[in-house]
């Protein structure tokens, strides 16, 4: 092993160590900052001053010496708790709080060495903290003595297969898995002796019948002949081969019925080994859901405190195990889930107490197991609610339905639609919240999992969202159809129902084929076509239906035949195969023939599209649209009026330029445009009140408008929502994909 080799397996070792002592220190700070018990606060100081401690020490093994001196000015603030029973003031927690934040940021180990602004930033920490200096310079790589010089090993050839080192990933096991399986694995030797018996089984029973073709063989050709004209003694060899014959097979006839007792036995056996062995085999990758929870409790305490929030976080079921890969699918969806909660439902104290509320909201993430294949988590708030009027108005200005759609349409199916992208209530669009993405992305990754997604809301009263996820991703119940002359594996947690129709029973409602499922029309579509396989002539007065979707939006799939139930094995489809429309995966049958597992979520997405496919002349495209658009900005700086005028034309928009909040109200009332682009801060008027006076014209109301402002603080946000704003982008964090896809949205 090189040098390089050794030092990337240790700071493997060491970011595996150091996430440890990372999140136990976040876990009791935030403890800390709840003002526990005399006892439990010198508990706490002490576990997370050895944790300090340690990192510090692991830290300085593999050469980071940032790491090591903000640890080194951790150690010496819980080195003072300890001495010292004093209280700690909310801002020592926000200091710490932000050490965590540098040292999460730091934890990607790389090797090139920490940048100038990182230093300046820890240096600058450590001293608040009353830490001592930083290093210069990182500390030397470990050296490993050797006896002898390594041979130079060859240069991997460059190009697209030379990747560089990343972190394997690893899991901890606990030893009572580790003995389960092993047990497994060690009765699996019984198997490999009954298979040892069947095989001199089947060789005795070949054996037996080889001896029988032989004697058969001896008086075969005296059974051609007219038996009445055979002599005496040929009479009687076949007289003697007939009665051995009736023994001899009689005693095969036993030999096999046991055998094949036996082999069921066997196969009984066999099946619940492997099955059992399966089961502690899925275990191994399977990991509490304390591993996903212990991110919240800090990523709720900084959100709360920057919108002035007061948030009580509940945690429960954190022991429930789940697959290691949906843990880590899930949590993206959960944090979105939890941001949009105190983002959007949870109001502020004030609000609260006005209503009769508590001023400290509570919000809960809860995971309960279900059965032996599923689990369940909710995510629940005691906020607002969410105004199913609202949805409808969003879903109206974004072109989803129609204002006569929308006021036809039942509360449930309304509520279903944050799921759609683009639908969202906020009353501004953020960095944080407001583009009517965030949920259509939680929906597909539920669905991508094979999961299920429910909300109930109350207005006044809160929200809650919740999901049902397989507890292991490798097998599932699955129902094997065939269309189009191939065979289709539909998980069967997917399906809602799967029905015989006539074929006179199918209507056609509005040059759609329907039928009639539970009381209500529902679109029918031929899977064959949905997946662009050659229609197959129909036969028969009956169709078999597979009824697909939820409440909120049902579709059924005629299907040539439907064949069975059974579990299935998924096989993961690779490169360049990873994402195919319509295709989950892949699995074998029984048969040995491979089968394609189908994607429900994109093939409801498919009828859709091919019941809604333009058929007349070739639909305006969105690149047209937007060189049709008129842009108006405003801003009193020079380079960021060039800047935007610059992205904007280039994405395709005519754009006009303004100097001040005056001129833009000025040429927006002698022409008219799609959009205003407005900085806040310029002279003679700004951002806000040039917004406040377009919202307050009759011809200009409904003008959309993004303000695009270096101001970021809370209050100027809530000001931007005040005066009537559509989005509202901080110069700081800006991207120009960010404003064009803002522009998409709100034109």
């Amino acid at each position: 092993m090189t040098d390089e080799d050794f030092l990337r397996t240790l700071r493997e070792a060491f970011s595996i160590e150091a996430d440890e002592h990372l999140q136990a220190i976040t876990s009791g700070v935030l403890e800390l900052e709840k003002s526990p018990s005399a006892a439990r606060k010198r508990e706490i100081v002490e576990t997370i001053f050895r944790d300090a401690h340690s990192l510090k020490g692991a830290a300085r093994a593999v050469s980071r010496g940032d790491i090591e001196s903000v640890c080194q000015a951790l150690e010496s603030v819980f080195s003072q708790w300890k001495e010292k029973d004093t209280p700690i003031v909310a801002e020592t927690f926000d200091l710490l709080n932000r050490a965590i934040d540098l040292l999460t940021g730091l934890l990607p180990l790389q090797e090139a060495a920490t940048g100038l602004d990182e230093r300046a930033e820890i240096a600058a920490l450590v001293r608040q903290l009353g830490g001592g200096p930083v290093p210069a310079r990182p500390v030397p790589p470990p050296q490993i003595p050797r006896a002898a010089p390594p041979v130079p090993e060859p240069e991997a050839p460059a190009g697209p297969e030379a990747e560089a080192p990343h972190i394997a990933e690893t899991v901890r096991i606990p030893m009572a898995k580790m003995d389960s399986l092993l047990r497994r694995a060690e009765e699996m030797i019984a198997v490999k002796l009954t298979a040892s018996r069947t095989v001199t089984e089947m060789q005795t029973l070949s054996g037996m019948l080889e001896a029988w073709r032989k004697e058969w063989g001896k008086v075969r050709d005296l059974t051609r002949t007219n038996l009445a004209v055979q002599s005496p003694e040929a009479l009687a060899k076949l007289a003697t081969f007939f009665d051995w014959n009736q023994g001899y097979m009689r005693s095969i006839e036993k030999r096999v019925t046991a055998f094949a007792s036996t082999a069921e036995h066997d196969e009984r056996g066999v099946a619940s080994l492997i099955d059992a062995l399966l089961e502690d085999a899925k275990r191994l990758v399977m990991l509490p859901f304390s591993t996903l929870f212990d991110i919240f409790p800090k990523l709720v305490r900084d959100l709360a405190r920057a919108q002035e929030k007061e948030i009580t976080l509940h945690l429960h079921g954190r022991e429930v195990e789940i697959d290691k890969r949906i843990l880590q699918e899930m949590k993206d969806p959960l944090i979105h889930l939890v941001r949009n909660a105190i983002d959007h439902g949870i109001e502020k104290p004030a609000v609260r107490a006005a209503a009769g509320r508590r001023a400290a909201a509570s919000l809960t993430l809860a995971v309960a197991q279900l059965d032996g294949s599923k689990v369940e988590i909710r995510v629940t708030d005691d906020g607002a609610g969410i105004d199913v009027e609202k949805v409808k108005s969003s879903a109206v200005r974004s072109g989803t339905l129609s204002a006569e759609d929308a006021r036809a349409l039942p509360d449930p199916a309304a509520l279903a639609l944050i799921f759609d992208s683009g639908i969202s209530t906020s009353p501004i669009i953020t960095e944080i919240s407001g583009r009517g993405l965030g949920m259509a992305i939680v929906r597909e990754k539920v669905d991508k999992l094979g999961g299920q997604i429910a909300t109930e809301t109350a207005l006044g009263k809160g929200t809650t969202f919740r999901i049902v996820l397989p507890v292991t991703l490798a097998t599932f119940k699955g129902v094997l159809i065939s269309a189009g002359g191939q065979s289709f594996v539909i998980p069967t947690a997917r399906i809602e129902r799967i029905k015989r129709c006539r074929r006179d029973e199918i209507r056609t409602v509005e040059n759609r084929e329907t039928i009639l499922f539970e009381g209500q029309a529902i679109a029918l579509a031929r899977l064959d076509e949905v997946l662009g396989l050659p229609p197959r002539p129909a036969a028969g007065e009956f169709i078999e239906v597979v009824v697909l979707g939820s409440v909120e939006r049902r579709i059924g799939f005629a299907v040539d035949a439907v064949l069975s139930e059974h579990e299935v094995l998924v096989k993961i489809i690779g490169k360049p195969l990873l994402r195919v429309r319509n295709v989950a995966g892949a699995t074998i049958l029984a048969s040995g023939t491979p089968a394609v597992i189908l994607n429900t979520a994109d093939l409801l997405k498919s009828a859709v599209r091919a019941a809604s496919a333009p058929r007349g002349p070739r639909a305006v495209t969105a690149e047209t649209t937007a060189r049709a658009r008129e842009i108006l900005v405003a801003d009193d700086s020079v380079t960021s009026r060039m800047l935007l005028k610059n992205i904007l034309e280039s994405a395709g928009y005519h754009v006009t330029t303004a100097t001040d909040g005056v001129d833009a109200l000025t040429t927006l009332k002698v022409r008219d445009f799609d959009l205003l682009v407005s900085d806040v801060e310029m002279p003679r008027m700004d951002g806000f009140e040039l917004t406040t006076k377009v919202r307050a014209d009759k011809k200009l109301g409904e003008l959309p408008v993004i303000l695009v402002t270096a101001l970021g603080s809370r209050e100027h946000r809530e000001r931007g929502i005040d005066v009537g704003a559509s989005a509202y982008i901080v110069k700081g964090n800006f991207d120009q994909s960010d404003l064009l896809d803002v522009l998409r949205k709100l034109l």
